[in-house]
């Protein structure tokens, strides 16, 4: 997991998460732009993040305060051993996820 917003900010993600793998930050984005991710405010005012965020609250999730670059868009590489991307999707909005059985295929 690679997020932006500062290292003081892993431990909390840790706890509201559970997840017990690597995580990393990359507060200048190096990571976002090297896989080409969107960023603006066009990835954040738009009709399917009103529909992502009701959807999520259904779902009974809140979003916490913002811990990184709020118009950093997000995505997932599978990056093998060999350095190779062989799994990329990118996030077109806010809420915008992959499908879990495509990632799980990839891997």
């Amino acid at each position: 997991v690679i997020g932006n917003g500062a290292p003081m900010f892993i431990a909390g993600f840790r706890a509201t998460t559970g997840f017990d793998g690597a995580i990393y930050t990359d507060p200048d984005l190096a990571v976002y732009r090297a896989l080409a991710l969107r960023r603006g405010l066009g990835t954040v005012v738009r009709p399917s993040v009103a529909v992502a965020a009701v959807r999520a609250l259904r779902g009974g999730f809140r979003q916490g305060r913002t811990q990184g670059d709020p118009w950093q868009q997000g995505g997932v590489a599978l990056v093998g051993v060999d350095g190779r991307v062989r799994y990329k999707y990118v996030a077109r909005a806010a809420g915008d996820h992959p499908a879990v059985a495509a990632v799980l295929a990839a891997l």
